[in-house]
């Protein structure tokens, strides 16, 4: 990695680390994604804000959305911090802060464009580190907790957890940030390699062992397909003191109820197939997954996709309904659904030789023209949500997009 953007990155990060611990607020709300990136970005900064001298108040939540931020942004929470979610919505969260109150977002999605002077970002993508391969938000969350003190290089580990969550470990080796932190967690003792899957080489001791892999999908069975259940509460636990009981017994409640709706549904699309426009294929569970919480129309977008449901070069779309309230900030009105986006293989291959247009450029477009609220997307993985009723102008939209994006030459770099 380039040691003048990682130097301007740490530079930046013992600024932001500086200004939080000099405010003269000592309770502090943590906003994060609710994924196992956001999960371990959260427990991370929990854990060494606490050491720091701070109370914390956890707020996992499946994205952004304009309907949350009043819950979020009381007059009673003075210091909120947004973590793994936050930078592509930084215009609408601007403009939620009361007066007096301080706001950070630590994020490794590409940020959103502009200033907004009202609250504090430090995002890797600013400094030239590709959020998407060298840095998750949780490697950004533990370059914060360095900052604030060099002891804490025990939540290392955790930063690791989160690459894997995010796919940004491959082949049992990191790159960039998220590497610089590998070697952390393995020489402290934290991580231990030796497991037999060469993909997969690293054990954690606080999850009893587990591999990495193994420690992800534990807790994405609590955080997300347990969210409308409170499981992120066990998560962020679970990352801090591991494994107890109650969350051992309720991650495999959930693991089987996604097992049961997965099969479920892939059933139905054998029966009945895929909806297809262009490049774009689609499918719409509705609330068929409930109590899984939204992150569960990803994985099954993902599970799509390694089934072979399909075929070729396509964009790969899927719909679930939005829950009319949240576990943590209450109910809200209005129709809306969750939409997730993943690319099949061949069309990554053509994305990265400049071919197609990635997520990144077709998403936000498609969805800002249909009334949705798009936020913390990737070139390869996106999601954002949609009033019900305009789903199929969506898909009308994203095929369009992309047929002009690819005959034009229009594609993201």
């Amino acid at each position: 990695m380039d040691k003048i953007r990682l130097k301007n990155f740490r530079d930046a990060m013992k600024t932001a680390a500086a200004s939080l611990v000099d405010s003269p607020f000592r309770e502090i709300t943590l906003v994060h994604h609710n994924d196992t990136d956001g999960i371990t970005s959260g427990a991370i900064l929990r854990q060494s804000l606490m050491r720091a001298g701070f109370a914390t108040e956890n707020i996992p939540i499946e994205r952004v959305h304009p309907a949350f931020l009043p819950a979020i942004h009381t007059p009673e929470r003075r210091l909120i911090l947004y973590a793994d979610l936050g930078g592509q919505a930084a215009d609408v969260i601007s403009r939620h802060i009361p007066d007096g109150s301080r706001v950070m977002i630590l994020d490794h999605h590409l940020p959103a464009e502009g200033s907004f002077p009202r609250l504090l970002q430090v995002n890797p993508e600013q400094f030239g580190i590709d959020g998407d391969r060298e840095c998750a938000a949780a490697a950004v969350a533990c370059c914060f907790a360095l900052a604030l003190s060099g002891e804490y290089e025990d939540l290392a580990a955790l930063a690791v957890l989160g690459a894997v969550g995010d796919h940004q470990m491959a082949e049992g080796r990191c790159d960039g940030l998220n590497g610089f932190l590998l070697k952390m967690a393995v020489r402290n003792g934290d991580l231990i390699p030796g497991c037999a899957d060469a993909a997969n080489p690293y054990l954690f001791p606080r999850f009893q062992n587990r591999n990495l892999q193994e420690a992800d999908q534990f807790l994405s069975a609590l955080a997300v397909n347990g969210y409308y259940r409170r499981g992120a509460d066990l998560a962020l636990d679970a990352c801090l003191k591991g494994p107890d009981d109650r969350a051992l017994a309720f991650s495999v409640e959930l693991a089987g109820i996604q097992r049961e709706r997965f099969g479920r549904e892939l059933t139905r699309i054998h029966r009945t197939g895929l909806g297809r426009d262009g490049e774009i294929v689609w499918t719409d569970v509705e609330d068929r997954f409930y109590p899984l919480g939204l992150k569960a129309i990803g994985l099954f977008c993902e599970e799509i996709i390694r089934d072979g449901a399909a075929d070729g070069d396509h964009y790969v779309v899927g719909f679930q309904r939005f829950p009319g309230e949240n576990p943590y900030l209450g109910r809200f009105s209005g129709r809306e659904t969750k939409v997730s986006f993943r690319v099949t293989p061949g069309l990554k291959c053509s994305i990265e030789r400049g071919e197609r247009p990635d997520l990144m450029r077709l998403v936000p477009q498609a969805v800002h023209q249909v009334g949705g609220f798009a936020e913390a997307c990737h070139r390869f993985a996106a999601g954002c949500t949609i009033p019900e009723e305009r789903k199929t102008d969506l898909i009308r939209l994203l095929s369009d997009i992309a047929t002009e994006c690819s005959s034009a030459g229009l594609t993201a770099s």
